[in-house]
């Protein structure tokens, strides 16, 4: 069927379409919901700033912890706390519609075309919202001629690495590593020619870490109780090169088509840092493959019979917990986020509204529609992500 017609806009009758003629009585839309985290993240507490910060608490790992009848009290720090910060963006969605437009008879509902673009303006004040949340990076503070912006969920899940290097068995960072004996750590090799991983060191691997007198020296461990004994400590025959720490949960698939192993890795980084998170967000052609290898998954582990597991292929049951995928229609291809729900949350500054009492100033009337937004991600570390999945 042919296009007929399409309008310059709806706000005049002379760009309009659809005051006449034989039209269905009701429009259609074709966009699709595209508002999947401003409708399934949390909502905190309205914030009182349009700069607004949160603590993250964290304890520190599991010590030998055994002391002679008689002793003197020796006291030490408890955990940690980390703060975040992020803004609020100021979202504006308007429009106008003549007199005569509002007027003018149509054979599609709602006959006054100022409602109809309200309601229209209002779903895109959404779905912009939603692509602040997918899409921002670093927050950004206002300036003359910048508007502040929100981080979104790429600022939370940015892979966070540092720049090491191993002499003999010991692992030397450029900065003051902030890690206690205990503690765990992953390592990669950075992209280019010759970089490498010491030959017992794999990537994606946790390794648990006893730290130096030095706050920049550690030595790795493959278990936490060998750590704290220190025992059994990773000999190291090379040194690699070009080789980074990873503090998070963000792991790279390295130009390659995403794994099975890729999501239980992810996974279990996630565990590890006590996250559980249930919901692994995709684009459509990163759903067919995970449908794909879970469907093959199912049929090997429960029987071509058990119909039921071969067909949902949204839900992968992980040896860190079942994770639920959800294609959503803005994500890139090369990007699969495994979130703990628990631990984002929209805040808002000033609730989405319509701008009340705007002065007539001719012949059409106006609306404006704003909001101040911003995301907080609670416990980044209980979430993470593969990026740099080869697009096929």
């Amino acid at each position: 069927m042919a296009l007929v017609a399409k309008s310059v806009s709806q706000s005049t009758t002379y760009e309009a379409v659809g005051t006449k003629d034989d039209y269905s009585d009701i429009i259609t839309s074709i966009d699709p919901d595209e508002t999947f985290f401003l409708s399934h993240f949390g909502v905190a507490e309205d914030t009182t700033s349009l700069k607004f910060n949160w603590m993250t608490d964290g304890l520190k790992p599991p010590q030998e912890n055994a002391h002679p009848e008689m002793t003197d009290y020796v006291t030490d720090k408890v955990g940690s706390l980390a703060q975040w910060d992020n803004r609020c963006q100021h979202f504006i969605s308007s429009g106008r519609v003549t007199d005569a437009q509002r007027k003018h008879a149509k054979k599609y509902s709602p006959a006054d075309e100022f409602k109809r673009q309200q309601e229209k303006a209002f779903r895109q004040h959404a779905r912009d919202i939603e692509y602040a949340l997918v899409f921002n990076r670093a927050p950004r503070d206002e300036s003359p001629g910048n508007p502040a912006l929100t981080g979104g969920i790429r600022y939370f899940l940015e892979e966070e690495t540092e720049d090491v290097t191993f002499t003999g068995n010991v692992c030397v960072t450029t900065t003051d590593h902030k890690l206690d004996t205990g503690d765990f750590v992953y390592f990669k090799a950075k992209p280019g020619a010759g970089n490498k991983l010491p030959t017992e060191v794999a990537a994606n691997m946790p390794y648990y870490i006893r730290k130096d007198t030095d706050p920049k020296k550690f030595t790795l461990f493959d278990s936490v109780d060998d750590a704290i004994k220190n025992v059994n400590q990773v000999t190291l025959s090379t040194a690699g090169q070009g080789v980074q720490m990873v503090k998070n949960n963000v792991l790279s698939a390295g130009g390659a088509l995403f794994t099975e192993d890729h999501i239980n890795d992810c996974m279990e980084m996630c565990n590890k840092r006590g996250g559980n998170p249930t919901l692994a967000v995709m684009s459509g052609r990163c759903k067919r493959r995970f449908s794909a290898i879970v469907t093959g998954g199912a049929a090997k582990q429960r029987g071509s019979k058990d119909k039921t597991a071969v067909n949902i292929t949204d839900i992968y049951e992980s040896d860190f917990g079942v994770i639920h995928a959800e294609v959503h229609r803005r994500y890139s291809d090369t990007i699969i986020d495994i979130l703990d729900m628990n631990y984002w949350d929209i805040r808002w500054f000033d609730r989405t509204h319509e701008v009340s009492d705007l002065p007539k100033k001719g012949s059409y009337k106006e609306f404006v529609i704003e909001s101040w937004v911003g995301l907080q991600g609670t416990q980044p570390k209980a979430s993470g992500s593969i990026y740099n999945i080869k697009r096929a």
